[in-house]
């Protein structure tokens, strides 16, 4: 019905609150969004997560919606933006991951104890990567970033309860999943968590 109208006319009825439009932009756009994505982050999971958060958010935001040029060209930014978003967490996580490989650097046993806590230490970040998405933010805020269960309470709206719960799930999963980490994981608990 809508293949023939206009991005335009097409943003217009969005506006109006028109679902059938908002289908009709996703049919038209998500297949090559998904495929500019993909080509970004190289994660099949996640690049679908960033596609469908990319379409909630303009779902959201369209009775506010201001296209300055095209609408393939504001989806196109949009999906820029959110994969630097990604980019700048998994830095993060890396620097805290570089962090905790310095510190087993500076007082190894011995060359194989250095090589192994790297190795290890390797696979705690890809263990973190895995966690679903709300739950890695809550632990890294909790303890890469030192956060309080309070701070993360309030920081993401969420109830300390809540907060806690996925702390625990996140531990959980990664001692269950990646049992070699188990050092690394008693470390972090350890030494990310002394000055609460």
């Amino acid at each position: 019905m809508f293949s023939s109208y206009s991005d335009n006319q097409l943003v217009s009825l969005l506006k109006s609150d028109d679902s059938a439009a908002f289908n009709a932009i996703y049919d038209r756009y998500s297949k090559m969004l998904y495929l500019f994505i993909y080509s970004k982050l190289e994660a099949g999971e996640i690049s679908k997560d960033v596609l469908q958060d990319l379409f909630v958010s303009l779902w959201e935001k369209r009775h506010s919606l201001v296209l300055k040029e095209s609408l393939k060209s504001y989806l196109y930014q949009a999906a820029r933006h959110k994969i630097i978003d990604i980019y700048r967490k998994n830095a993060t996580y890396r620097k805290y991951l570089q962090q905790l490989i310095e510190h087993f650097d500076a007082q190894p046993h011995s060359v194989e104890d250095a090589v192994d806590y790297k190795a290890r230490s390797q696979e705690l970040f890809e263990a973190i990567n895995h966690l679903p998405e709300k739950m890695k933010e809550i632990f890294m805020l909790s303890r890469f970033e030192n956060l309080s269960i309070e701070q993360i309470s309030t920081h993401l709206g969420l109830s300390q309860q809540t907060v806690k719960n996925q702390i625990t799930k996140a531990l959980k999963i990664l001692r269950a999943s990646y049992a070699q980490t188990d050092v690394i994981l008693l470390v972090i608990s350890l030494i990310f968590t002394a000055n609460r």
